[in-house]
């Protein structure tokens, strides 16, 4: 079996169909259909379900898969490791991370190792916590950054700290010169909060339970830079983590106030691998930089 035909087939497995694959891979999909076709023949077995609604791999077609993504993780930990044999500053790192990290932490520490090893490319992709945890444990992001709340056996984790939630506010906001802003002051303003699968909303709900605090949204959207411009030109506060909007604070476009409630704001951050693969040295980099950007492990 080639290694381009179980790479084309794995990626119509994934993505349930011909044409959905020659889209990710921007290969003719004529190819495709020809190399599944060809394995099916080198097999004499149906490894697909052709379905109405897409293909579905077949009890053959399943073990298949899993053969096929062990062995191109393999293929490419080898061509990592033959690189670092020969020297050669190149390569791809993937990255897997929560929205809450791409706005700042993530390209940040991209921008700065990119300047000390130009050859390196990456990859980030966001997603919600537990799509970060399944990508990484399927070998198919070398890294995973995420707001974690539950423990995990599916990763292996590399980091495990805390970080604390704060009030976004406009400079010229009434709270702006407010040394701490109290949960139980939030009702008297305008707020803005991501939906409810979120780990800050999660967070947040369960802090304002406990202290029998009702708070309606003026916005409530599910993704973080829809409510960074409601914030700028209103009255209104947002609900962040103290990582996420680091480089507007700075420029003082936006002011970040610690939040005090009687329950606890804080959040557990993760920095994850698949369990049991040995990183690449770019990777292993890349790893140290983004734990410069990070509350040291443990603290809160």
């Amino acid at each position: 079996m080639q290694a381009t035909g179980l790479r084309y087939f794995l990626a119509v497995a994934r993505t349930g169909s011909i044409a959905a694959a020659s889209t990710q891979l921007n290969v003719a999909a004529s190819a495709i259909s020809r190399q599944i076709a060809n394995l099916e023949a080198e097999l004499d077995c149906v490894l697909f379900e052709r379905r109405p609604r897409g293909m579905v791999p077949s009890p053959a077609g399943e073990l298949l898969a899993q053969h096929a993504h062990q062995m191109l993780i393999r293929s490419e930990q080898v061509v990592a490791e033959i690189r670092e044999l020969e020297g050669l500053a190149r390569g791809l790192i993937r990255v897997a991370s929560s929205e809450g990290f791409s706005l700042d932490i993530v390209p940040s520490a991209v921008a700065s190792f990119h300047a000390a090893h130009p050859g390196l490319r990456f990859e980030v992709t966001v997603l919600p916590p537990a799509q970060v945890t399944q990508m990484v444990a399927a070998g198919e992001a070398d890294l995973g950054i995420t707001f974690a709340l539950a423990p995990t056996t599916q990763v292996e984790v590399l980091y495990d700290g805390q970080v604390d939630m704060r009030v976004l506010a406009a400079p010229d906001h009434p709270l702006a010169r407010a040394k701490v802003v109290q949960l139980s002051e939030l009702p008297h303003y305008p707020v803005a909060l991501p939906t409810r699968d979120t780990t800050l909303r999660q967070v947040f709900d369960a802090a304002c339970l406990h202290e029998g605090i009702v708070i309606e949204p003026v916005l409530t959207a599910n993704n973080l830079a829809t409510q960074l411009p409601f914030v700028r030109r209103s009255r209104g506060l947002a609900l962040m983590s103290a990582l996420s909007v680091r480089t507007p604070v700075d420029l003082n476009a936006l002011i970040s106030l610690p939040i005090r409630a009687r329950a606890s704001l804080a959040r557990g951050i993760q920095i994850q691998a698949m369990r049991d693969r040995r990183l690449p040295r770019a990777v292993r980099g890349f790893l140290r930089q983004l734990m410069d950007a990070l509350p040291p492990a443990g603290a809160g």
